[in-house]
């Protein structure tokens, strides 16, 4: 039996063996979750660039809405049909990386268990803390999964070096992180231990003034992260690659917050880069076909 027909078989079974619900989600994002992941398999176009594409612009026009990841409880919250950025890109990853291993027989639990895999540290629910909260953490998690390869170097990033602390100097911005509490001092407590060990991983970015350079060498389907002069984050968005056509200008289609919802943005990478003072440029992640 080859793979393609073993990871087939385990996604037809693992449904039948779990056990309760182990995500948040409503039945307009289920059902537009199985939309999506039933046009990805019937998609002739299998690459992983025309497959992220597919998935962000079946999206298109969702609403933009912030903090849908908050709660008491740390759950896996799923929900196409609102995002922020970062969800967004990470939920067509998840589209597609579903569809990649299971194939027509991916169902939405398979998604909730692609997005677990990117979502928390080692794919484990465990408290606030346990989730990625920062890009860089996010970016080297995904390549061990092999979800995605880093360019960023490759392209002629140079290195960001600029401590990551951004939560834990704004505790007051996060509703777990504030207040006196036991549970706010332990989250806090384990998110200033977080932010030690990402700021031990690598990470790299390209310029916006070098950008025009390399541009020709991003393709659509690639998840670029623009890094941030703000102290103490490392990224402030992260859209999706897009050509309208071969030859044309590099855009992007993202989860805008000034038009409020998920659109091809109407001016260029390079363009929006500029128009950006606190953007330094950009990091490229490659899918994996």
């Amino acid at each position: 039996m080859n793979m393609k027909k073993i990871f087939a078989t385990i996604c037809f079974l693992l449904p039948l063996l779990a056990g309760a619900q182990d995500y948040v989600s409503t039945a307009d994002d289920i059902a537009l979750g199985k939309l999506v992941l039933e046009r990805l398999a019937a998609s002739p176009k299998q690459d992983a660039a025309s497959q992220m594409i597919l998935a962000a612009r079946q999206l298109l026009n969702q609403p933009y809405e912030a903090g849908t990841q908050e709660g008491r409880e740390e759950r896996l919250r799923i929900y196409l049909t609102r995002t922020d950025c970062i969800l967004f890109a990470e939920t067509c990853l998840g589209l597609v990386r579903t569809v990649q291993v299971c194939g027509p027989l991916a169902t939405f639990e398979d998604l909730a268990r692609t997005l677990r895999q990117t979502r928390y540290r080692g794919g484990v629910v465990d408290g606030y803390a346990s989730r990625l909260h920062y890009t860089t953490e996010w970016i080297r998690q995904g390549e061990r999964n092999g979800f995605f390869r880093d360019m960023t170097e490759e392209l002629g990033g140079v290195p960001d070096t600029r401590p990551i602390n951004y939560m834990s100097a704004h505790p007051d911005s996060y509703a777990p992180l504030k207040g006196e509490s036991s549970y706010a001092k332990e989250n806090l407590r384990q998110i200033r231990a977080m932010e030690e060990r990402v700021n031990g991983l690598s990470r790299w970015y390209i310029p916006k003034d070098k950008l025009a350079a390399v541009e020709d060498r991003i393709q659509s389907g690639d998840i670029l992260c623009l890094a941030t002069s703000i102290d103490g984050l490392d990224y402030s968005h992260v859209v999706i690659a897009y050509r309208e056509k071969p030859g044309a200008p590099l855009g992007f289609i993202h989860a805008s917050t000034s038009a409020k919802k998920v659109i091809v943005e109407p001016r260029s990478l390079l363009a929006y880069l500029q128009a950006n003072s606190r953007a330094l440029g950009i990091s490229v992640l490659r899918v994996a076909d």
